[in-house]
């Protein structure tokens, strides 16, 4: 069996889990995370169940390239299919560019607080019950980001994007198993204690039982991996929210993405 060794900053309690499936969670996957010469990168980005298995394309206003200098870019090339996006950019620079979806919205929703709990109205015409005392409506947001290096990697591409953001303290080029990947989660730049974070691997679905991390952000909404298996893998994080003035519904649901490799 793979050995995956989780631990919280600070000494607090581990926390393992075959975690379910991603939920429908929005991803970016490159065609390399490190190169020494390469001259281009094509990175698939979808919404899957089943890390990183592609099922619906996301769509998104926001797709860009943060480049080596911080300094923000268009991709190269966009190809939108059913099941993924396709993206191209060249790596002229050296350095970390941040390939992200950019914050997106999605789908609206609505539920209705009944008998105590709050309980899904399904449906754009679905009547709220009668019961219901009270009703509110949300939206999704969602970020999907990978970071890419050409030579060394550097610092200033990563710097958070939307409100529900994380904020790596181990560059993510630079993870290798056996040794401590660590970042921080914050929510309008504050940081997130007892967040739960999940984390995938790419052919985790194939093992018995399914691969699968859950574990919880400390009080400084710091969490700390150490994978000793190499591959790649995505770690993301849902937060549920008032939305922010001016916006179209009452709540948003937020989700955070990132994928990264472990290498040996």
């Amino acid at each position: 069996m793979t050995l995956i060794r989780s631990m919280l900053l600070g000494g607090t309690a581990i926390l393992f889990s075959s975690a379910t499936a991603a939920a429908h969670t929005s991803y970016m996957l490159p065609s390399v995370f490190n190169t020494s010469e390469g001259e281009l990168v094509t990175v698939q980005c979808s919404f899957t169940e089943d890390f990183p298995t592609p099922e619906i394309a996301v769509k998104s206003d926001d797709y860009h390239v943060v480049l080596p200098d911080g300094s923000r870019d268009a991709f190269d090339t966009q190809t939108d299919l059913r099941q993924l996006v396709v993206l191209e950019n060249g790596l002229d620079s050296e350095g970390t560019y941040r390939l992200t979806t950019g914050v997106r919205l999605g789908r609206q929703s609505k539920r209705a607080l009944v008998n105590g709990e709050w309980v899904p109205v399904f449906g754009a015409n679905a009547e709220v019950p009668a019961e219901a005392i009270e009703v509110k409506t949300a939206q999704t947001e969602t970020v999907a980001d990978v970071y890419v290096s050409k030579g060394a990697p550097t610092w200033d591409a990563i710097a958070p994007i939307g409100r529900l953001a994380f904020v790596p303290k181990t560059h993510p080029n630079e993870i290798f198993s056996g040794e401590a990947f660590d970042l921080s989660v914050t929510f309008d730049d504050a940081p997130l204690a007892g967040q739960k974070m999940s984390v995938y691997r790419s052919g985790g679905h194939y093992e018995e039982p399914q691969f699968g991390i859950e574990q919880m952000t400390n009080e400084d909404g710091e969490i700390s991996l150490t994978i000793d298996e190499p591959g790649v893998y995505m770690i993301m994080t849902r937060h549920r929210a008032d939305a922010p003035e001016g916006a179209e519904t009452d709540e948003r649901g937020y989700t955070t993405s990132l994928t990264f490799e472990v290498m040996k």
